[in-house]
């Protein structure tokens, strides 16, 4: 089992509480959301780059517990592969006639080459050691022409030893690689035959997620007092977890992480 689906098993419960089956970042528009609201802009937000449309076979890389993909074929009768490592998330997922849940390693999959009109990355390519490995194995299933949407979390260009240091803690903390800056992302995009028809950075409207988060975490305890328990257990685990919600806050705060959303149609190969 890889070191992300052991993160996201283990705290299957504790995640779900605090934040629902919609594990990503929200965007704070107006200001003035709800966490609820500011997670339901950016599943907006990337719906509509994604843009769905009736028959289209899309896949869901990393879909956490399938919200996103229920969004998909909500209002576009589309079929969607949702694909997830993690066990408790495919055991707590929603089943769908037009949802096909896949408990593997999208480096592992197994649909058909050129198979795919569309895919999302929802906050999964960050979980990924190697850009190119990723875009290889996403290059191979998109047909010519597919869109593939990436929204996620990034590292500023040529961050301090200083900073450097906080990102590899924080990144430690959730079980995921080192952030490595956006244009790390784009020449690689490039290397697999995806042009970039869109890009957009939500960082001053994603960073509140993190005070949210870490306000929430500080309630539940008086608002849950049945999950103290896990909470204590989790306390002992995985001490750093608490503290890196609001290091993760002054981290955007400072610009030493980014987030951007963007839109790649792969190109024909020869």
């Amino acid at each position: 089992m890889s070191t992300n689906a052991k993160l996201y098993d283990g705290l299957d419960l504790l995640f779900r509480e605090l934040w629902g089956k919609t594990l990503h970042h929200g965007l704070w528009i107006k200001g003035n959301e709800s966490p609820v609201q500011a997670r339901n802009n950016l599943a907006q937000v990337c719906l509509t780059a994604l843009a769905p449309q009736k028959g289209d076979t899309i896949a869901d890389i990393g879909c956490g517990y399938g919200t996103f993909s229920h969004l998909i074929v909500k209002d576009s009768d589309c079929q969607v592969h949702s694909i997830t490592n993690s066990l408790a998330q495919i055991q707590a997922a929603t089943s769908h006639p037009n949802i096909t849940f896949h408990h593997t390693d999208w480096l592992d999959h197994s649909l058909p080459p050129r198979s795919l009109d569309k895919a999302i990355a929802l906050e999964s390519l960050s979980h990924f050691p190697n850009f190119d490995t990723f875009l290889s194995a996403t290059s191979k299933s998109l047909r010519p022409g597919a869109l593939f949407v990436i929204s996620d979390w990034y590292a500023k260009p040529h961050p301090s030893p200083v900073e450097q240091l906080l990102l590899r803690n924080l990144a430690k903390t959730g079980a995921i690689p080192n952030w490595r800056p956006i244009n790390h992302l784009l020449t690689a995009a490039s290397r697999h035959h995806f042009t970039l028809q869109n890009q957009q950075n939500f960082s001053s409207q994603a960073a509140p997620t993190w005070n949210a988060f870490f306000k929430l975490s500080c309630l539940l305890p008086f608002q849950k007092p049945k999950l103290i328990p896990l909470l204590s257990k989790t306390a002992l685990h995985r001490p750093p977890l608490l503290i890196s919600f609001p290091l993760l806050r002054l981290a955007y705060h400072l610009g030493i992480l980014e987030y951007h959303l963007c839109i790649f149609k792969k190109e024909p190969t020869t």
